[in-house]
């Protein structure tokens, strides 16, 4: 399958989204802050103190947690799908229950009338009823 865009054409409209884009830069400046808050707590250490720092893993985290969500806004939106079969689906319910209801109400308006005679249709309701 043949590529639409070049490379080059995706940094350009990344780019570009990065520069429009506010949630993208507040990510970055998050992940930034976050950074340089645990090179901060690393820099004066020895390093098994700062392997063991909870702190300096939960910055590190939150940094790397904030790039994610940067670099996933500046991918390409995927395109939502269409929702076609669920519009058949609610047409069917809703025709069901409409049959479901309209049954229960023939059924109910013949037993009240339980008493009255019911007619009977015609054996054959396409020819004409002869006269006498």
């Amino acid at each position: 399958m043949a590529r639409s865009k070049s490379k080059s054409d995706q940094a350009k409209i990344a780019a570009r989204r990065l520069v429009e884009d506010e949630e993208v830069q507040k990510h970055l400046r998050l992940a930034a802050t976050r950074l340089r808050e645990a090179w901060g707590r690393v820099s004066g250490r020895s390093v098994s103190k700062a392997a063991s720092d909870k702190k300096l893993y939960s910055k590190v985290r939150e940094a790397a947690t904030s790039l994610a969500a940067a670099g996933g806004r500046l991918r390409k939106q995927p395109e939502p799908p269409k929702r076609t079969g669920r519009k058949v689906v609610a047409a069917a319910a809703v025709a069901g229950g409409t049959a479901v209801a309209v049954k229960k109400l023939r059924d109910s308006q013949s037993t009240n009338g339980a008493d009255s005679v019911v007619a009977t249709p015609a054996a054959y309701p396409d020819r004409p009823v002869p006269v006498a």
